[in-house]
């Protein structure tokens, strides 16, 4: 069952994982309509907070990224005191106490784990152990687990305490199999509207803000992307042409490179190329569900979840 599942970036590697998807929420209709698009027509639109347990269906594993703007050094840093977001993770605790499914997974920055909000997330993990779990953190970097993208995220796992299984985190790739931009883009042709794959014949064009100017935004081609944020304008660099320093633009002859695609952003995401936007979604409603857990973590978690609630003797 998947909770705020966005447009199904993570659903795609539980899916790869052998999870049968039941149910799942969000509140914005494009978010919907891409997800049963792409995987299955069980994604409806409903309000989280407005829920209770019999309103959603009985699963195994229930996943949920609830937003994590009120977590985020970018967003308003307001925790679980954000008037907007901020009490969207207890909500993610009372439908798990609700509905109690053997398993669930968590997912959020790693701001959440910061001093300033450390109360919140102590209360959450201690709050699961409570309600009958056996819970594990970890603060990931997607990049030492395969994704081409340095993407640190905090994942909460809980497993029932009448499971015997134990949940064990998937182990790291060897560092000569991590990938890097070339190996998750470097195939990709320059974006035209001819080309004929999907999401990849424009980009977002604007300009940069002063905050977007104050640090380095280009990755080479054989390193790791930086983050694939949700705001089309603060998206990193393509990495052509190479070693462009947007702190030192006006030293420069040649226009600065130009942002990712669509296309390019799910591929480092590790988004297979069948899950696509339609083009009736604008473009920056695109780019902010291109964000989320991305499909190889979901796929290794949800391998991991497996293990453990099939566990025998």
């Amino acid at each position: 069952m998947d909770l705020f599942c966005g447009a199904g970036v993570g659903a795609v590697g539980l899916k790869q994982a052998g999870y049968t998807i039941v149910d799942a929420i969000d509140n914005k209709k494009y978010a919907v309509d891409t997800y049963n698009q792409n995987i299955g027509n069980h994604a409806r639109l409903a309000d989280v907070r407005k829920l209770t347990g019999s309103d959603i269906m009985d699963a195994d594993l229930i996943v949920g990224g609830f937003p994590c703007t009120p977590f985020s050094e970018a967003g308003s840093g307001k925790g679980e005191l954000d008037l907007k977001n901020g009490d969207l993770g207890a909500h993610f605790y009372r439908l798990i106490r609700e509905k109690k499914p053997k398993a669930f997974i968590v997912e959020n920055v790693k701001g959440m784990t910061y001093k300033k909000h450390e109360k919140f997330f102590e209360w959450l993990v201690a709050s699961f152990s409570d309600i009958g779990y056996t819970v594990q953190w970890k603060l990931m970097n997607c990049y030492d687990y395969g994704v081409p993208q340095e993407r640190e995220r905090v994942f909460i796992v809980g497993i029932r305490n009448d499971v015997e299984g134990k949940f064990e985190f998937p182990d790291k790739v060897p560092y000569s199999e991590r990938k890097t931009l070339k190996d998750a883009i470097g195939d990709l042709p320059t974006p035209h509207k001819d080309n004929g794959i999907k999401n990849h014949n424009t980009y977002y064009n604007g300009g940069f803000s002063s905050r977007y100017l104050s640090r380095n935004r280009q990755r080479q081609w054989d390193e790791p992307s930086f983050t694939i944020v949700a705001t089309a304008r603060q998206l990193p660099l393509h990495p052509s042409p190479s070693n462009y320093d947007i702190r030192k633009m006006n030293d420069y002859d040649c226009d600065p490179p130009r942002r990712f695609t669509v296309r390019e952003c799910l591929r480092i995401q590790s988004v297979p190329d069948w899950f696509y936007f339609d083009d009736s979604i604008k473009l920056d409603k695109q780019y902010e569900r291109c964000s989320g857990i991305p499909s190889l973590i979901a796929y290794k978690l949800g391998i991991q979840v497996e293990k453990a609630l099939n566990f025998k003797n």
